[in-house]
């Protein structure tokens, strides 16, 4: 899906703009009223259109764009420096090594200047009214953070590129999302961003806001474009990942999700069919319950995410190429577990 006023910006736009007056007027010497924090690793391919779409959102306030690359072996890194060069507000600064997206964010977060923050992902889009529509929802509703809805969300990326098809737009699975989220300053100052973690730390950053009273707010018909490029080997490890973070967050958290009820009835299905042949069963019949369960599972989720009609065939293909998806995030789910129990006596702390 496109963005209304967003697009590629080529180096001779960016000499262009040089040529105009800067959006809010801002320079170095300028106060500026918003700060935006991009992380970058290995981004070549959108973190120029990222920083574009932040330079040209309405409202006219002096801003700055802090880009804070870890350990990028691609370009993305002088693609900044030279964004730089044509525009005083952005920012670079760089990690040698990449320490994770959560140490990244917090060595943006330390330099900004501006009362309010934005985060943003690099392969984020947003659409033009985007800040005022944030500025409004904090000044007009007494939010400390509001963001709007990015979509495709991470877990469908791939499945929504590969397969073409119709997005719906759904719920986050946080009020706030880092990928597009505008943050009063004070916010960092209460709670901050966990540098110990690799994943999750979007949750962990809305949890703690949580604890602390602060006020977050999604705005439902604020959508913003999510253009990750990623192939089918590394949406199946991110998702991985984030299921072992998943493990984590439940247990820190107490808190229970479809996902975690979908893979306790995943776990009774295998057991079941580990006992089937005790009791008669045939093995082959007995194990095609928990694959036609995951298949289950995996069509509840691309109904909700996707819609059906005028894309039947291409929607059948996409739901068996998700099920790897699921599978492999309750796998990580699962994987999660030992990490977890080690953590707790190591430590003697329950999470």
């Amino acid at each position: 899906m496109g963005v209304d006023g967003a697009g590629s910006a080529t180096m001779d736009e960016w000499a262009m703009l040089t040529n105009t007056q800067p959006i809010g007027g801002s320079s170095d010497s300028v106060q500026p009223e918003v700060s935006s924090v991009v992380t970058a690793h290995n981004e070549e391919a959108v973190i120029s259109d990222c920083i574009w779409s932040i330079s040209a959102l309405d409202g006219g306030a002096p801003y700055e764009i802090i880009v804070v690359d870890h350990g990028s072996t691609d370009h993305a890194a002088s693609l900044v420096m030279e964004m730089a060069a044509y525009r005083p507000q952005i920012i670079s600064a760089r990690h040698q090594k990449n320490r994770g997206r959560s140490v990244a964010r917090c060595t943006g977060i330390d330099a900004v200047r501006a009362e309010l923050v934005g985060m943003v992902d690099p392969d984020i889009v947003l659409p033009k009214d985007w800040l005022q529509r944030c500025r409004e929802a904090i000044s007009e509703n007494g939010a400390d953070a509001v963001g709007g809805i990015a979509v495709p969300e991470g877990d469908v990326t791939y499945t929504c590129n590969r397969f073409a098809l119709t997005l719906k737009v759904a719920s986050m699975t946080v009020s706030v999302g880092g990928g597009n989220g505008l943050y009063r300053r004070r916010v960092f100052n209460l709670v901050g961003v966990d540098p110990s973690l690799v994943e999750g730390e979007d949750v962990a950053l809305n949890q703690a806001m949580a604890a602390a009273g602060l006020r977050r707010q999604t705005i439902r018909d604020l959508i913003v474009e999510h253009r990750e490029s990623g192939d089918f080997r590394s949406s199946l490890d991110w998702l991985c990942q984030s299921g072992k973070g998943a493990t984590r967050q439940l247990a820190r958290y107490r808190q229970i999700r479809m996902l975690d009820i979908a893979l306790a009835g995943l776990m009774a299905t295998i057991a079941a069919s580990l006992m089937a042949p005790r009791r008669g069963v045939d093995g082959r019949t007995a194990w095609a319950v928990p694959c036609v369960y995951l298949i289950a599972v995996s069509s509840a989720h691309m109904i909700r995410k996707f819609k059906f009609r005028d894309s039947e065939g291409r929607f059948v293909l996409a739901t068996a190429a998700y099920s790897v998806f699921v599978d492999g995030s309750f796998a990580g789910r699962i994987a999660g577990i030992p990490g977890l129990l080690r953590k707790r006596i190591d430590t003697g702390d329950a999470e």
